[in-house]
């Protein structure tokens, strides 16, 4: 397939899952630990059967040792507070507040690759945070609106994983780095919070939770597994920017497929067009 294929695939896949993680953790009934766990343990357990199919090689890990550890932090991590973020806002808001990364992702490419910042990047960082400001009801107190507060620091946290997870994988086969890549934030989030283990046997207890979480996983790694691909097969320049249509796409998809959320819709249709001119100023 090309990169083109790649990126649509990858745009839509990640889109639903937004929209599916939203439904399943609306309310709080889920243990946010635990789901983590348990929804990047079923990811990387699909990807990884298929990687053994296809032919599994991690040759070349050892030497980006670093950067795998850091993206198995900071995804762990952040899945968590992906999950109590979705818990607090809702599925149409949260791609606004998740592409804070892109501005994250700038900065550490500043820090430790040394790139320039442009007025045209200065401009884009500022359009996503008039983007932020729109969602919140009251600008002047977004440090204290939990919800936003979570998903800045999902941003944050995304910004990192994503960074050295792209990294990672233009030096190891890019389908085996996936399914790993899945994997060893489980183990991260069992270790900082140990207790997890106790609450993951309560995810399955339901049955119809346990097919939503295989359909999500399905669209999430496939949504992941395609832009690993996207990037190792077409520009990067070019790629990014068309990435960023999924700010649209789950504002959509969240305002047909969850009735609570056709509210305000003028508000978050503008907040999803600044942070995707944003981003877009951002990596062109």
């Amino acid at each position: 397939m090309t990169w083109q294929i790649y990126t649509a695939i990858s745009v839509l896949g990640l889109s639903i899952s937004i929209v599916l993680q939203r439904i399943l953790l609306r309310g709080g009934r889920l243990n946010p630990y635990a789901y983590a766990a348990v929804f990047q343990g079923m990811v990387g357990v699909l990807l990884t059967i298929v990687a053994f199919v296809v032919g599994i090689n991690l040759s070349g890990i050892e030497a980006v040792w670093q950067p795998v550890l850091i993206s198995a932090v900071a995804y762990g991590v952040g899945h968590v507070i992906y999950a109590k973020t979705l818990q607090k806002v809702e599925a149409s808001a949260f791609s606004v507040y998740f592409a804070t990364h892109a501005i994250w992702m700038m900065l550490f490419g500043m820090l430790l690759f040394g790139e320039q910042l442009t007025w045209l990047q200065a401009g884009g960082a500022l359009l996503i945070f008039a983007g932020v400001l729109t969602l919140v009801k009251q600008p002047a107190k977004l440090l204290t609106d939990r919800g936003a507060l979570y998903g800045l620091l999902t941003g944050i946290l995304f910004g990192i994983a994503i960074t050295s997870w792209a990294y990672v994988g233009r030096h190891v086969d890019t389908l085996s780095w996936a399914a790993v890549s899945f994997l060893l934030p489980v183990i991260v989030v069992f270790l900082i919070r140990p207790k997890t283990m106790r609450a993951v046997p309560e995810v399955f207890r339901d049955r119809s939770t346990i097919w939503k979480l295989l359909i999500l996983a399905t669209f999430y790694g496939l949504g992941s597994l395609a832009m690993l691909y996207a990037y190792s097969e077409g520009s990067l320049s070019v790629i990014s920017p068309l990435r960023q249509t999924g700010i649209i796409v789950t504002t959509l998809l969240a305002l047909i497929f969850i009735s609570a959320e056709r509210h305000s819709i003028g508000r978050k249709l503008l907040a999803a067009l600044l942070c995707f001119a944003g981003v877009v100023a951002l990596v062109i």
